[in-house]
């Protein structure tokens, strides 16, 4: 059961998350906590933001394609390759203390967030100018294995994730990057979503109207990235990469 106060509190705040997601990737790290927050269960709040987050990455997803970002050959196997790992790495979740794999991470999001701060690291390319050859299309089929794996196993700042390693492995220009990243994060929420809908634990009044939120601010930074590329995405990326570490820090130090 939802109350009035609940709307209140998740609306702005899983607008917000849209907004830098459609930017920068990693909307979850306030949507979620958004949610929680506003007093749902852990499952809960992760199962109505997959509602949410999907609808808002159906626009951002709709404006990068018509925008040209997103080529379709390559995107296609990359989507399914994601969703088909991201099952795998839901199953080996169950099997993983997510103590070990929270120690990782504040191993990688350091040397992570270095290569971001490197003002080059992110220098726009010219990939949709050249063929898509067969190392193109294996480099992203890789990453999308992997990141779909990481996606289903923990999840956090998976579309950052994405765009970087789309950026510095493929060699794609930022916005190519961002195009895919979200077409294979839109991808594996509804595979997600779907489950979470069948068992039952996704809010649905407060998904869809916080939905509708997701949807204006995905649209407005989408909108935004279009005209500043690399210039806006950068130090959102760099936020979203501190955010996140203080957030493992925090969970570890059982703070939060």
């Amino acid at each position: 059961m939802t109350n009035l106060a609940q709307f209140f509190i998740a609306c702005p705040l899983v607008f917000l998350a849209g907004f830098v997601d459609s930017i920068a990737g990693g909307g979850g790290l306030i949507s979620i906590p958004g949610y929680l927050i506003a007093g749902l269960p852990p499952v809960t709040a992760s199962a109505t933001n997959k509602l949410s987050a999907g609808m808002g990455a159906t626009v951002a997803t709709g404006n990068y394609f018509k925008n040209g970002f997103i080529n379709i050959k390559l995107a296609i196997p990359c989507i399914m390759t994601a969703m088909i790992f991201s099952s795998f790495g839901a199953k080996v979740q169950m099997m993983i203390p997510e103590y070990y794999l929270k120690i990782f991470m504040l191993i990688a999001l350091p040397l992570t967030l270095l290569l971001v701060l490197n003002k080059e690291s992110l220098k726009s390319k010219t990939l949709l100018k050249k063929k898509l050859t067969k190392k193109v299309y294996s480099l992203s089929l890789f990453i999308s294995a992997m990141m779909g794996f990481y996606d289903g196993l923990y999840g956090p700042a998976t579309g950052t994730f994405l765009m970087i390693f789309f950026v510095k492995v493929v060699e794609m220009n930022i916005k190519e990057s961002n195009g895919i990243a979200k077409a294979i994060n839109w991808a594996t929420n509804m595979g997600a979503l779907a489950l979470f809908l069948t068992s039952g634990k996704v809010i649905v009044s407060l998904g869809l109207t916080a939905g509708v939120c997701n949807m204006i601010g995905n649209y407005l930074g989408s909108k935004l990235f279009i005209k500043k590329g690399v210039d806006v995405a950068r130090p959102i990326m760099i936020t979203v990469m501190l955010i996140f570490i203080i957030k493992i820090l925090l969970e570890l130090f059982h703070i939060i």
